[in-house]
């Protein structure tokens, strides 16, 4: 895991953030949502004393369940697709323009909406804290939004990619990534660098995932870095990046710990004598007609296997071969591989 992070306390929140759920800096202003049931607004936060500086209202906006604020180069977007049961069939983002946030003397602005669904959930049964289907982490990239989900049954996020346009759309997958912890909110640094922070539970123990030099929207296929961050039991909910050399981040309100803003230097997740992380991932994800098993080490097991447990017997593979998918409808799959001592749990989507 390497060592862990030490941010140092900026400020506490009042009252009034209790429920910080994702922040964006902006021209060097700090900027914060609040979750479910709190008002369709964005508001400006000092970083030194955690006034709140400017409170802009989304009109035409509810607040389901603020989770977390992106920007592109003329748009801000505000995800409105907490989802801890599975259920929900409004999910959305609402995109206003950077002026709204830039000009100081606007405290109201219109907003655009984006709806969608995921094209791989079928089953809208709900699951409280128990669903695939909870997303808490967006950023904006091209003409593009990426989604990062809360996995709450295999602790795991999957990317989806929509248009970062006004209408309904259908989240397409681009892959998976074992975070070992649930995601709660993303950032880009604008060049190539792309942070996602989370927690484990029990204790929650919050995390920082850090993806370097990545090209054209391949997020994970450089691998990443993973460090803990020194605040358990602390819900960690937003970060951004303030500075090429830190992050901002921020947590809400639970029992015996306020609301704040923290610093952490992102200097401190590089160690170029640490290996990145080497364990097994498919590619391409989503798959068509075969799929391979990219970062095994020598021969293995391999055996796919459906939702119900049913799949293909179990069969050997070297590094680097490819899997012949024909015989297997389009779906969810898990693959499972048998790698010396280790076995590693990869989940598959075949979309044709």
């Amino acid at each position: 895991m390497g060592q862990m992070l030490e941010p140092d306390l900026l400020t506490e929140l009042p009252a009034q953030l209790d429920e910080t759920s994702g922040l964006l800096v902006l021209q060097n202003h700090v900027w914060t949502i609040l979750d479910s049931g709190n008002p369709a607004a964005v508001y400006e936060v000092d970083p030194s004393d955690g006034s709140v500086i400017r409170t802009v209202e989304l009109l035409g906006a509810s607040n389901v369940d603020y989770e977390d604020i992106a920007s592109d180069d003329e748009w801000i977007y505000i995800g409105d697709f907490g989802n801890n049961a599975g259920a929900r069939t409004n999910l959305r983002v609402y995109r206003i323009p950077r002026s709204a946030l830039e000009d100081e003397g606007i405290t109201q602005v219109a907003v655009d909406t984006i709806r969608f669904t995921y094209a791989d959930q079928t089953d809208f049964t709900p699951a409280p804290n128990a669903t695939n289907f909870d997303c808490e982490a967006m950023v904006a990239l091209g003409d593009s939004l990426f989604l990062f989900t809360k996995r709450w049954l295999d602790e795991r996020t999957r990317l989806y990619a929509l248009p970062a346009l006004p209408g309904d759309h259908v989240a397409q997958v681009r892959g998976t990534f074992d975070t070992d912890g649930l995601v709660t909110s993303a950032s880009w640094d604008g060049i190539d660098r792309l942070a996602l922070l989370g927690h484990e539970n029990d204790p929650v123990q919050p995390f920082v995932w850090l993806f370097n030099s990545i090209d054209d929207h391949d997020f994970f296929g450089q691998g990443g870095i993973r460090r803990e961050v020194d605040m358990v039991s602390h819900q960690t909910e937003g970060i951004a990046w303030y500075t090429p050399d830190e992050w901002i981040i921020s947590n809400e309100m639970t029992p015996g710990f306020a609301p704040a803003l923290w610093s952490v230097e992102v200097g401190q997740t590089v160690d170029a004598e640490e290996p990145l992380p080497t364990g097994p991932r498919l590619f391409p994800l989503p798959a068509d007609h075969e799929v391979r098993i990219v970062g095994l080490k020598g021969p293995a097991i391999v055996r796919v296997v459906d939702r119900t447990g049913h799949g293909i017997e179990g069969f050997r593979v070297v590094p680097d071969q490819p899997i012949e998918l024909g015989i297997l409808l389009p779906g969810m799959y898990t693959v499972l591989v048998a790698e010396a001592t280790r076995t590693w749990y990869l989940p598959l989507v075949i979309a044709r």
